[in-house]
């Protein structure tokens, strides 16, 4: 659907905002920070009652807040609670005005942005996936990573919102591409997490210093943003708190090998480090940060816990 017609960020003040979870809470505060009024929901008492701390409007229902939104933003855990919220018999799409704009952050399946898509269009409405990229620590500075699908003007309506969430907005084509995108890059994050693990634990067991370790991983063509940036400052200080949390990453991976099966196309280092999470997730990780990885494959190979003194 295209045709949106692009008006300054005063014009459009309506916004609609569900899922305030880890991520879901820190964007919809960063909108209300920059003077937007959003009136978010969410099933927990607690995210509510914080988001109504920073300054926002709460709704009574996902159906209150989408109704007379002109962007609504959903940042929910995958595909099942997308299409609870959105597509099913009380969906919040039908409780949009003609024209609205449905902008999906949550990670999910490709069939479930085109399913998103294809119902917004029968509505009337505009559809656009942004997933988020990044740590939830950027988040919550404001410094988010959009990975968003949409048609140009639909962009150009939702770049100030974006903006204030976030300072990188990638332009990965039509809706659904996002989230096409997004499976791509957390296939290769979540890969880089067991690699980062063996290879710190194997470090550790060759008797090598972690932090003399850490400046040659770094500063050589082995770096990558997790061991640069998370491991420092998460498993490697002992924080094992979820930045972002092991169950989310195994949807993920697995999001993303089901997408690959589903094209025929072959990821066996992807499957294996799915199945690997899996073991980390029941073996005692279970609302840890992925970074905890280490610390299972720490204790599987009878080592010490790597931690940075």
């Amino acid at each position: 659907m295209s045709g949106v017609t692009a008006q300054p960020a005063t014009a459009l003040r309506r916004i609609g905002f569900i899922g305030l979870g880890r991520m879901g809470l820190a964007l919809a505060a960063n909108l209300v920070r920059k003077g937007f009024s959003v009136r978010a929901f969410d099933l927990a008492a607690g995210q509510l009652a914080k988001f109504a701390e920073l300054g926002g409007d709460l709704a009574s229902s996902a159906t209150d807040a989408a109704r007379d939104a002109d962007i609504l933003f959903l940042m929910l855990p995958g595909p099942k609670e997308v299409r609870a919220v959105a597509l099913g018999p009380d969906g919040v799409l039908a409780a949009l005005p003609a024209g609205a704009i449905v902008v999906d952050m949550s990670t999910v399946d490709p069939a479930t942005a085109d399913a998103l898509a294809a119902a917004a269009a029968e509505r009337g409405l505009h559809f656009a996936d942004a997933p988020v990229g990044r740590l939830a620590a950027h988040a919550d500075r404001g410094e988010s990573l959009f990975m968003l699908g949409a048609d140009a003007d639909v962009l150009e309506v939702l770049q100030p919102y974006l903006n204030a969430m976030g300072t990188t907005i990638y332009h990965c084509g039509p809706a659904g591409h996002g989230t096409r995108t997004k499976l791509v890059n957390n296939f290769m994050v979540l890969a880089y997490c067991q690699l980062n693990s063996e290879a710190l634990v194997l470090a550790q067991g060759m008797g090598l210093d972690l932090a003399k370790t850490l400046a040659v991983l770094t500063g050589t063509t082995a770096v990558n943003g997790q061991l640069k940036e998370k491991w420092p400052a998460k498993v490697l200080r002992g924080d094992l708190t979820p930045g972002f949390d092991m169950a989310l990453a195994l949807k993920d991976i697995t999001l993303a090998c089901q997408a690959a099966q589903s094209i025929g196309i072959a990821v066996p280092l992807g499957s294996q480090v799915r199945d690997l999470m899996a073991l980390a997730l029941n073996g005692g990780h279970r609302g840890q940060d992925t970074s905890a990885l280490t610390d299972f494959w720490a204790r599987l190979n009878n080592q010490a816990l790597l931690r940075l003194t």
